[in-house]
């Protein structure tokens, strides 16, 4: 047999050794050792006859010695170019190139994604807590992505990690601030935060849509704003009612030209990059530590639906396209329970 397993200092590998006919009608043994899969070794046993048959040999048959920092670096010119998550991309490549770069892709395993995955649990996000199951995915499912462009560029046989399974553990979070809680937490915020927390809170709209939001966007004769599919993360144009107070606080900014950002920095008057420090002073001040801009947008959707607003205009609303997702904000508490039982006995 061609594809054979061995043990070798306690590991199971698997090697490969094959006779294959060149063009010249010669015969040539190919011999390759400590292949960590039975996948790859089969792959490699294919790849030399085809090689030999085509003319192209041993060169090729050569295990890949692609670093994974290597496969980011060529794989991160693409997703900058064709991802508008680049930047995320980016900020989860920091975590792989850190804890995996110097390994060989072609050597890495199901137990090399596990120690991985064992690793990043002791340590800390910028919360103070380990990354979620969803957050783990993440990178992981961004390695497989390297790993494939890999293969397609010719770099890389297989994707020696293609059967790794997932977590897929949802982040579930069932904060969902209240009017009353609210106004306190907005006047906690700096001036220039309390239009962008109104509008979060008001429009459900999420955080990046609200700092890229630019002034061609805000109709303010008819109290919307509009959005094109470049303009949010479901690449879906989305029109956005304002409710009477948000109109008021976008009426009293300063009025920009086309392209210019609604929501800007005073000291640098470019659109704000990042808010969090001024977030987190307001949480500090209102005495609401642990609370997440996101959760905003959970509120609103989670208020319009108790308010008798039909699901499927509030997923309009919120720009969700799948109900999986929407389900996922849409907290149900007890209280919802009860005044669906009333509803019903009310038909007596």
């Amino acid at each position: 047999m061609s594809v054979t397993k061995y043990t070798a200092g306690g590991k199971t590998y698997w090697r490969v050794d094959v006779w294959v006919s060149r063009p010249n009608g010669t015969k040539q043994r190919v011999q390759q050792r400590r292949i960590p899969t039975r996948e790859q070794a089969m792959t490699m046993e294919a790849k030399c006859r085809v090689d030999a048959f085509d003319g192209r040999f041993l060169e090729r048959t050569r295990p890949s010695s692609l670093s994974v920092s290597e496969a980011w670096k060529d794989y991160e010119t693409i997703t900058t170019r064709d991802n508008d998550a680049w930047k995320t991309d980016s900020g989860r490549s920091k975590h792989l190139v850190r804890l995996l770069g110097d390994r060989r892709c072609a050597a890495l395993t199901v137990a090399d994604v596990d120690e991985y995955r064992n690793r990043r649990l002791k340590e800390t996000t910028r919360r103070g807590e380990p990354p979620s199951p969803a957050t783990l995915d993440r990178e992981v499912e961004l390695l497989k992505r390297l790993l494939n462009y890999a293969v397609e560029c010719g770099r890389l046989a297989s994707n020696p990690i293609e059967r790794v399974q997932l977590f897929r553990k949802p982040n579930v979070r069932s904060m969902v601030v209240t009017e009353e809680e609210f106004l306190a937490l907005l006047e906690a915020c700096e001036e220039p935060l309390q239009p962008i927390a109104l509008m979060a809170f008001d429009t459900g709209m999420r955080e990046g849509e609200i700092l890229g939001l630019r002034w061609e966007h805000v109709d303010l004769k008819n109290a919307v704003i509009r959005l094109n599919p470049q303009d949010t993360k479901a690449n879906d144009s989305r029109v956005v009612p304002l409710t009477s107070r948000l109109l008021e606080r976008l009426s009293s900014l300063p009025r920009g030209l086309p392209g210019v950002a609604v929501f800007r920095n005073p000291r640098t008057n470019q659109r704000w990059g990042d808010t969090s420090k001024m977030w987190h002073r307001a949480l500090k001040k209102a005495g609401r530590e642990g609370l997440w801009f996101h959760d905003l947008r959970r509120s609103f959707i989670t208020r319009a639906r108790r308010k008798g607003i039909p699901e499927s205009v509030v997923m309009k609303l919120s720009g969700h396209k799948t109900r999986a997702v929407f389900d996922r904000y849409n907290v149900i508490e007890e209280s919802d329970l009860r005044s669906a039982v009333q509803l019903l006995g009310s038909d007596g």
